[in-house]
């Protein structure tokens, strides 16, 4: 359990604002576009009409500032400098429409991995499009998925940001690395999207008549 000095820096992160770092796509995703993300105090609004709310997902975390989920093969550094340390202070995020796809996804070795290779394996991509989203999150709070839109060319995610249990130890500047898999009942195709966004808010999330299944693996 954290000291009692730890709960005063934590309470204080909590008045803080946390800014989602937008930019580059995970590797192995091609073609660019536009991408924004955005934070808020303010708690979460109601989510758009348009908005799949609490959408089937899974849920990785990673308390070491690497990469959880990457397109390529194992023995490939992703997101790294030249210095050899991880450059992973960006938003990323690779759309999965295919079994060959999925197949080719690498994971590190963090809790929930075998979850998430099942959840890929019961999709059936002749029906819907798997969304990976990555973000950091501050140590001290878990980031719930709210809900996902999304239209041809643009995908749009939403949060909310709750702090997490008090016998949770954690450091108020620290971050996680936290990856979403969302499930989209819809065929995508990747090189159609060019634009991305997301933004995050004070929880809980809002879901006025919301129903969804989701598969948290992790308080992330």
């Amino acid at each position: 359990m954290p000291s009692s000095t730890q709960l005063p820096t934590r309470r204080r992160f909590v008045t803080s604002a946390i800014a989602l770092l937008g930019g580059t796509a995970l590797a192995g995703c091609g073609g660019s576009g536009s991408a924004s993300g955005s934070s808020r105090e303010a708690p979460n609004a109601d989510p758009p009409d348009d908005a799949l709310v609490d959408p089937p997902h899974v849920s990785l975390r990673n308390a070491a500032l690497e990469p959880i989920v990457w397109s390529g093969t194992p023995t490939e550094t992703p997101d790294t400098e030249e210095s050899g340390e991880p450059a992973i202070d960006s938003w990323a995020h690779h759309v999965v429409a295919s079994d060959e796809a999925a197949a080719e996804l690498t994971f590190a070795d963090v809790d929930g991995v075998d979850e998430a290779r099942e959840f890929l394996a019961e999709t059936d991509f002749d029906a819907a499009t798997v969304y990976v989203e990555r973000q950091l999150v501050g140590e001290c709070y878990r980031h719930e998925l709210c809900w996902v839109r999304w239209t041809d060319s643009k995908i749009e995610t939403d949060y909310a940001r709750i702090l997490r249990d008090a016998d949770v130890a954690c450091e108020a500047d620290a971050r996680a690395v936290v990856t979403k898999l969302i499930r989209l009942p819809v065929t995508l195709e990747p090189g159609q999207i060019s634009s991305y966004g997301s933004s995050s808010g004070g929880g809980p999330c809002r879901r006025p008549g919301g129903d969804g299944e989701s598969m948290e693996v992790d308080a992330s």
